[in-house]
């Protein structure tokens, strides 16, 4: 589909997820509640908050899982670059 592989797709998914998991718990909810209030929600805010929920769940699930887990995926975006 217009020359964009499905694996450039899987790796833009995961530097959002890195980075959602990447800002921290209070950061994440204070998003989240920003955008619960979005009167009318597009389906960017839908998948943004669906990312958003996700990380929150595995940064109060595992903590110490989710900063290594960033580091990891920050080490594979360098290598790829």
């Amino acid at each position: 589909m217009y020359g964009i592989k499905s694996t450039d797709r899987v790796m833009r998914s995961v530097q959002r997820d890195s980075k959602a998991i990447g800002l921290g718990l209070p950061r994440v909810e204070s998003e989240i509640r920003h955008l619960e209030g979005v009167k009318r929600k597009v389906r960017s805010v839908k998948q943004r908050l669906e990312r958003l929920y996700t990380a929150r769940t595995h940064l109060i699930e595992s903590p110490e899982e989710s900063a290594s887990l960033v580091d990891q995926l920050k080490a594979i975006q360098h290598e790829k670059a």
